[in-house]
């Protein structure tokens, strides 16, 4: 009889440990996943650059759509040299604060 009184007492206090140390473990996750932005980066500029190259593939669709609809040739052109001009502008800027580790939002 005892030892089936001392089996249980060794298995209650293993789980307790386990729901202890569980504790922990569940609340870090938590703060990672808050501290984590929406599309998947990790930090500020991650995300910056992958919101950026959204956008950018973004208005490639729209300027390839357009171009598809009317078939002006300079039109398209003239557009995906302008987006691409924006894009290498916005990744500069975005690579110019990751250096000086100057913060996005003042």
């Amino acid at each position: 009889m005892k030892k089936k009184a001392y089996i249980t007492g060794v298995l209650a206090a293993a789980i307790g440990l386990g729901i202890m140390t569980a504790a922990p473990a569940a609340e870090a996750a938590q703060l990672v996943q808050q501290l984590s932005y929406e599309n998947g980066a990790s930090n500020e500029y991650s995300f910056r650059m992958k919101e950026e190259d959204r956008v950018h593939e973004q208005n490639v669709r729209k300027i390839r759509f357009e171009f598809r609809r009317d078939g002006d040739q300079a039109k398209y052109d003239r557009a995906m040299k302008e987006e691409q001009k924006r894009h290498d502008q916005a990744v500069k800027i975005i690579k110019r604060d990751y250096q000086k580790r100057t913060p996005w939002r003042h």
